[in-house]
């Protein structure tokens, strides 16, 4: 399990793309109010926490017409369970474009991203679903040697009948660096 407030290590380094990681990180959110770059990861976040009455929300307690400005950034994410896998249900437009696939229907381990290790996105899945509590993340991006893209995203856990963790409620809002102009790229790609 990654320990929060950590730099991951650059995993892809020497990669062919010309889009690479840079550094990521992903921390638990804790006690106090989380600090977020993203507005739209903010708003879900707190969008979630409305969710809440006595524990954790359930998948029926979400309500798509609330946030209908940031659904190209939402993914809904099924978490399966020996082995533990996590599968792609939704996959926002937004997150499709800049990703250049839409992995709809995808479990995370049949993909390979150029913007952060699978191994690093697995576990903090693992942490939120294993810790029942929401997490941020944040990827850094490198195009031709500058950091070019920071990708912050939120992981919110959602809850079946029976109380367990089977769902998590996810936004990914990307930010291109002053000058950088990208047209489309693709950081998703089949394994």
């Amino acid at each position: 399990m990654q320990e929060q407030g950590v730099d991951l290590p650059d995993q892809n380094a020497g990669a062919a793309d010309s889009v690479k990681p840079d550094r990521a990180r992903f921390d638990l959110v804790g006690a106090a109010r989380p600090a977020f770059r993203s507005q739209r990861a903010e708003a879900l976040y707190r969008y979630w926490r409305t969710r809440r009455e006595d524990g954790l929300p359930r998948r029926a307690d979400i309500e798509p017409a609330d946030i209908k400005s940031l659904l190209p950034y939402v993914l809904i994410v099924d978490i399966h369970q020996d082995p533990f896998r996590i599968y792609y249900r939704l996959v926002g437009t937004a997150v499709a474009h800049f990703s250049g696939l839409d992995f709809t229907g995808t479990f995370l381990d049949e993909l390979a991203f150029d913007i952060c290790a699978t191994d690093d996105l697995h576990n903090a899945y693992r942490s939120v679903c294993e810790t029942r509590k929401p997490g941020i993340g944040m990827a850094f991006a490198q195009l031709n040697h500058q950091s070019a893209l920071d990708v912050e995203y939120v992981i919110c856990p959602l809850v079946d009948e029976a109380n367990d963790v089977r769902q998590c409620l996810v936004l990914e809002d990307y930010v291109a660096k002053t000058g950088t102009e990208f047209g489309r790229l693709r950081l998703a790609r089949p394994a």
